[in-house]
């Protein structure tokens, strides 16, 4: 069922008629998001934030304590893939300028990825079209061809072409993968 739209409420930038207790149209409301500051804590509001929550227990599982992917996580480790994250972090340990960019906001951060993470979806993204890929690849990894896909990827890594041609179905270590390659021919340049 379409939504209704009272004509007498607009949008309180271009004036389109706009549903019930809304402010803004869909394409005012995206450049608003994206236009707004963000909230940035003070260092004295993170040390009392910290003081007030020290020693209070938090009531949610997170991923170690849920039974069973303790066990899964330390099962997919290798021991030269251990041997590596410690040698790669060591010798990220050691760089200066890496340390003092980690804590960047933005562009400094090595992590950053052209500000992707933080942009919506474009319009058109369904649930029919990550079915129809779903059901492409038969319900598996299309890299390692295991039989729990998670995610649905952008092969271009961008969110606006939702072709079918675009998506690729991928368990959540390949996704990861994909993406810190991405990531390192990014900052290499």
């Amino acid at each position: 069922m379409a939504r209704q739209v009272n004509n007498t409420r607009k949008c309180i930038d271009c004036f389109a008629p706009v549903p019930r207790k809304v402010k803004r149209c869909p394409d005012c409301n995206q450049i608003f998001l994206r236009a707004r500051p963000t909230y940035r804590r003070t260092p004295e509001h993170n040390q009392l934030m910290s003081v007030r929550t020290r020693g209070i227990p938090k009531t949610y599982l997170t991923g170690g304590s849920l039974p069973g992917v303790a066990e899964k996580i330390q099962a997919a480790w290798t021991d030269e893939m251990r041997e590596a994250a410690r040698l790669r972090g060591q010798a990220l340990a050691q760089d200066r300028e890496w340390r003092l960019r980690c804590g960047q906001p933005g562009e400094q951060n090595p992590m950053w990825e052209d500000g992707r993470s933080v942009i919506p979806y474009a319009r058109g993204w369904a649930k029919k079209w990550k079915l129809q890929a779903w059901e492409r690849a038969g319900y598996h990894c299309e890299i390692c061809l295991g039989d729990k896909p998670v995610d649905t990827h952008h092969k271009d890594f961008r969110k606006d072409n939702h072709s079918l041609e675009n998506l690729q179905v991928l368990c959540r270590k390949c996704h990861k993968r994909l993406h810190a390659e991405n990531r390192r021919a990014y900052v290499r340049g």
